[in-house]
């Protein structure tokens, strides 16, 4: 383990550490004021004390720093720091605040500073962070939300039960945040554009508020309306229920969230017998219905019948015992979302009624046995009696084949489900569906997928109660791609196509093809959304196999994952390197020994991403000048070689979103020299030589949109700075802006916008139009000199954004026709040419043509459709028939290669590449070439000569099929002749960790790449860089082997119990022994052994240093409750 002594006067350091706080002071200084500036010298480290006073109420201000020194001072607000990266303090309410000024410990003092506090509003409404701002029907309003911003309003209702319409809009594909909306101390998710419906109740005054918790800003609108609720409002209460005379109609509406409609029905019993009544919820929307729950509850109060959710036409008979009025609740259905704490609640004011009639009883008796069973139309609610040892059978007609059965019902009985041809074979001795005469299913919620279709019966049994209950047996459509049950009737997948899919039963089972087509390498990337919810949890099962899996040639399936349901979406994405050829992959859960809860609903995408090995320097893949390179896994690219003081841009796109992880810079000895997370960057080349970037990959899926996946690219220029000049795009669109500039002005570069609502962000690369349906403005990019400086420098991009931005639209490569299987990626020609935004794609007929948002269309079915490609009013639109003929049927199909990537060294001999012909036996001529022959050449039977520095790519050509091979020549290498370690034995604690080093002979030996093996993973493991971590007590054996001539050397690794941590002296306590031992380590007084040093380590950065003396110190002291 390193050690090192960081610091000289380490008794001074701790000192200072664990007294400061003892011996500082507060001292008060006065008053300050907002926007007048103040100056303020620190010559200790007391805290000196301002007072500022608060005019109103929720006001909050923004530190502005006068001085550069800002990172050495503490400004706290009634000892708050501020709470975000703005430095914006909250006042909460008015009167007199404190502001505390003190120096970190690292400032040198005296310590002068300058700031100013201004008052800080994002938007005209502010300050209303306790104080509403007052609105009226019909106003509209912009709102800007940052982090912890919470924005109120209040609005006054003029009659009674009206509900308050609030529309939001703002949100975009490049601005999806989130915001919440608070009424009545509940919080819902606002997450797209669309109205909310708040019910009010008696007229007055109601507040609301807008709260965003993460970081960043967003901007968002919002118009506000108030609309009158139904005629029996106000009957939001069981005291105000409305009256419902038995046999009329009433209607009513869902008017808001907390809105709920009570109605009353007096219940006559006669000779004190119970009275069946039958209630009836109407006029449901079948495509678009209203979800809405209800209860009812006797005159005693006591609940007759419980939450129950409804969306369609509902009948349920009631067995009124008590006289008097009987109450019914009707409310909207709400969901909790854990993940989010906020409700859901989905509310479309639709106008509905509610009829109670007399009578109602179990019409369907006597259905004892099958011979009388009840014909019933399925989806028909059955309000039915299954007492004790009663049997009800019914029967109903299934009309397409392999359709699935839902069965609810409350009756706490079971079911079991025959054919009619079944039964009529076998009467009384025949089998269910899923085998046994008595095998039956608990059917309170039953899903099961059917053959054939015919007349089905069904067997209900196993109540146990004389009360009315409920059942609805279902048939739920079949889905488009059934029926794909078995792998041969496998339903194709289509590269970057969304393809959605239905598990309905537990005997269902989905199976899916696709093909990996001859040549490169490819890397699948598979992403699987589960997009149906729940509270019960379910797993879903998934296995990939090869074609040869069902010849025998395979014993399993290569790859096997499952998805669990949850109560948000569910989203799993994989990759695998898979070899040419055709694969299947099945989904269903017939692992589980449980029926579902609910149809499992899933989306599947899949993406083919080319393989470049390119994961380290010497394997950099290379760029080409100005061209778009897609980055699907992270990995090196080479920028080629550049002379010192060449400028490099590098742009790198996320489509809209935030950078993640930095692009890193380095040169050819692998030091890095700059990294940067911003849309685009400038760096001055420091010495001749060849460079290269490692970029990040972020794929992102989207339902039937391209597979999108992490940018790059770069180019030289000798511009200060430059942008497009022209660009039209649409309104509230985000573009990439192609920007360029110096290094020098790099840190100084300044975004200026004639409309403020035209944005750059700078983090992304993005340029976003405003959301008006045209215009047109200048967006500035400068060094940061004002105008008229002559130190000035800018760039100007004109941007033109409008709902119609085109004279003229064509489709430029339309084929005629395509064979199913196949597809084309069509171009749209647009004038004026410097349009850059989205272009709409759409196909006439998506079970002929299937077309993507970027143009990609793919043949899925027989026939004819039109694509059209629109942007505004601007159409163009073309017909494609597809045939029944796949491609390649007949002759070559395709040309393979024993490796895709290969490294070689100058003036070595000549390595053999081999090319294979699909199908085999196929004669045909294979073409050989080399991109760059100056860095190698290939003969025409695969021979490749290494000559000199450099990458090449070389392709075998045979027809219209090519396979390629990209090939890394380095310079010419000095071979290894050997390795050895210094020690032979290491001793290690159980936890801990080592990183060997062998020395490998020669010193300058060019590949000094090697394998790790560890002969006993269960004492220890060795990663592929030789750091051993140690698991359990024993010994191991660790042998490096190297990559060039094979050499090898060993090391016994011995592993101890572990020590406890701060315990140097393992005498059981932690005290300032131990924390002196580690001070006379870190200056090389004494050497610790490896258990000491595991012990010593107590912040786990490598080092045995005052840092971890200090830690065992504050603990010894109590200042901190553990060493973990």
């Amino acid at each position: 383990m390193k050690r090192v002594g960081r610091w000289t006067w380490m008794l001074l350091t701790l000192l200072l550490l664990l007294c400061t706080t003892a011996f500082a002071k507060t001292i008060e200084c006065g008053s300050i004021e907002l926007e007048q500036p103040v100056e303020v010298t620190l010559e200790d480290r007391n805290t000196l004390r301002y007072t500022l006073t608060a005019p109103i109420d929720g006001m909050r201000v923004q530190v502005e720093w006068l001085t550069e020194n800002k990172d050495y001072i503490s400004l706290k607000v009634n000892g708050d720091p501020p709470y975000n990266k703005k430095s914006i303090y909250k006042l909460e309410e008015h009167g007199e605040k404190t502001i505390d000024l003190s120096a970190a410990l690292s400032a040198e003092l005296p310590l002068t500073v300058r700031f100013v506090l201004h008052e800080y509003r994002n938007d005209e409404q502010e300050p209303n962070d306790m104080i509403p701002t007052e609105l009226h029907d019909g106003d509209s309003v912009k709102f800007v939300l940052d982090s912890g911003d919470t924005d109120r309003f209040t609005i006054t209702t003029e009659k009674p039960g009206q509900d308050i319409a609030l529309t939001f809009s703002g949100f975009n594909y490049a601005d999806r945040t989130a915001f919440s909306l608070f009424w009545n101390n509940r919080g819902w998710e606002i997450e797209k554009n669309g109205t909310v419906f708040l019910h009010a109740g008696e007229p007055g005054a109601y507040q609301f508020s807008l709260y965003k918790s993460w970081s960043g800003e967003i901007s968002r609108s919002m118009e506000i309306h108030l609309l009158d609720g139904d005629e029996n409002e106000l009957n939001d209460t069981k005291e105000t229920a409305t009256p419902l005379p038995i046999g009329t109609d009433a209607a009513f509406s869902i008017g808001g969230i907390n809105d709920e409609d009570w109605f009353s029905f007096e219940a006559v019993p006669e000779d004190g017998q119970a009275k069946l009544y039958t209630l009836r919820l109407l006029d449901f929307d079948f495509e678009n219905p209203e979800i809405v729950c209800y209860e009812i509850y006797a005159p005693d109060g006591t609940v007759v019948v419980p939450e129950t959710e409804i969306r369609s036409r509902h009948a349920r008979v009631l067995s009124c015992s008590q006289q008097g009025q009987y109450a019914v609740r009707l409310y909207p259905k709400e969901k909790y979302d854990h993940y989010s704490e906020k409700y859901n609640v989905s509310i479309q004011r639709a106008a509905l009624r509610i009829r109670v009639e007399e009578g109602g009883d179990d019409p369907y008796e006597s259905n004892d046995t099958w011979l009388d069973a009840a014909y019933i139309e399925p989806g028909q609610l059955i309000s039915h009696v299954l007492s004790s040892g009663d049997t009800d059978w019914f029967c109903f007609t299934v009309p397409e084949d392999y359709m699935t059965v839902h069965v609810v019902s409350n009756s706490g009985g079971y079911a079991g489900i025959y054919t009619g041809q079944e039964l009529s074979e076998y009467g009384d001795d025949a089998n269910c569906i899923w085998g046994g005469k008595s095998n039956y299913e608990y059917f309170s919620n039953l899903y099961w997928k059917l053959g054939e279709k015919g007349l089905y019966y069904i067997k209900l049994t196993g109540g146990s109660s004389e009360k009315i209950c409920s059942t609805m047996i279902s048939l739920l459509p079949l889905d488009e791609i059934e029926d794909n049950d078995v792998w041969y009737r496998a339903t194709p997948l289509y590269e970057d196509f969304t393809q959605a899919f239905d598990i309905s039963a537990h005997n269902d089972m989905d199976w899916f093809r696709f093909t990996v087509p001859e040549g490169d390498q490819k890397v699948l990337r598979l992403n699987v959304s589960k997009t149906d919810t729940g509270e019960q949890y379910e797993y879903m099962y998934f296995e990939l196999y090869r074609e040869a899996y069902f010849d025998n040639q395979d014993d399993g399936s290569l790859y096997k994952f499952d998805i669990a349901s949850s109560t948000s979406k569910t989203t799993k994405n994989y990759a695998w390197d898979l070899e040419p050829g055709t694969y299947y992959l099945s989904v269903g859960n017939t692992r589980s020994t449980s029926s579902p809860s609910r149809i499992q609903k899933f989306n599947i995408h899949y993406k083919l991403a080319p393989r470049l090995n390119n994961d380290t320097i010497a394997t950099a893949a290379p760029l080409t000048e100005e061209e778009w390179q897609d980055v699907w896994q992270k990995g090196y690219f080479s920028i080629g070689e550049h002379k010192a003081g060449e400028v490099v841009q590098i742009q790198r796109d996320e489509g809209g979103d935030r950078l993640g992880e930095y692009t890193v810079i380095y040169n050819a000895d692998g030091q890095s020299i700059a990294s940067t997370d911003n849309g685009s960057y400038s760096f001055r080349i420091p010495t001749d030589g060849v460079y290269y970037l490692r970029v990040p990959a972020s794929v992102k899926f989207s339902e039937n949109e391209p597979t999108r996946t992490t940018r790059i690219r770069y180019y030289t220029h000798n511009d200060e700075i430059g942008a497009a000049d022209t660009i039209t795009m649409l309104p509230n669109e985000s573009v990439f802006l192609d920007l360029w500039f110096s290094p020098e002005i790099r840190n100084s570069l300044k975004v200026e916008s004639e409309d403020e609502a035209l944005t750059y962000d700078s983090k992304t690369g993005y340029l976003t139009a405003p959301n008006t349906p045209e215009g047109s403005a200048d967006l500035v990019f400068s060094n940061g000199y004002p105008e008229g400086d002559e130190r000035r420098i800018e760039a100007v991009t004109h941007v033109i954004w409008s709902e119609n931005p085109l004279s003229d639209i064509s489709i430029s490569n339309a084929p005629q026709s395509l064979p199913v299987g196949s597809s084309v990626q069509l171009e749209a020609a647009v004038t004026p040419d410097d349009y850059i935004g989205r272009v709409s794609w759409e196909s006439s007929d998506p079970s002929v043509l299937r077309v993507l948002s970027n143009g990609k269309v793919v043949a899925v079915g027989q026939g004819e459709a039109v694509i059209t490609a629109s942007i505004g009013e601007a159409t163009s639109s073309v017909t494609i028939t597809v045939t029944g003929e796949q491609p390649g049927e007949s002759g070559l199909t395709g040309v393979s290669l024993d490796r895709y990537t290969l490294t070689l060294y100058a003036g070595e001999d000549a390595e053999q590449l081999t090319a294979t012909l699909k199908p085999e036996g196929t004669e045909a001529t294979i073409r050989w070439t080399s991109s760059n022959q100056t860095a190698a050449t290939v003969s025409q039977d695969g021979k490749i000569t290494p000559l000199s520095a450099g990458v090449t790519v070389v392709t075998a050509a045979a027809g219209d099929y090519r396979a390629s091979c990209i090939v890394t020549v380095q310079p010419e290498r000095v071979r290894v002749t050997g390795i050895r370690f210094e020690e032979t034995t290491h001793t290690l604690m159980m936890g801990s960790t080592v990183t060997l080093q062998p020395i490998i002979a020669p010193d300058d030996a060019t590949v000094k790449n090697l394998t790790w093996v560890s002969s006993d993973e269960q004492t220890a493991t060795v990663s592929r860089t030789g750091i051993v971590t140690a698991l359990s007590v024993g010994e191991t054996t660790i042998t490096a082997t190297t990559v060039d001539g094979g050499y090898s050397a060993e090391i016994k690794i011995i592993v101890t119990a572990a020590a406890q941590l701060g315990d140097v002296n393992g005498d059981g306590y932690i005290d300032a022994a131990d924390a002196l031992l580690c001070l006379r380590a870190s200056v090389g007084l004494i050497t610790l052994t490896p258990e000491q040093e595991a012990a010593a380590d107590v912040n786990h950065d490598g080092l045995i240093d005052a840092g971890d003396a200090i830690l065992i110190l504050r603990y010894d002291a109590r200042l901190i409750p553990s060493l973990n």
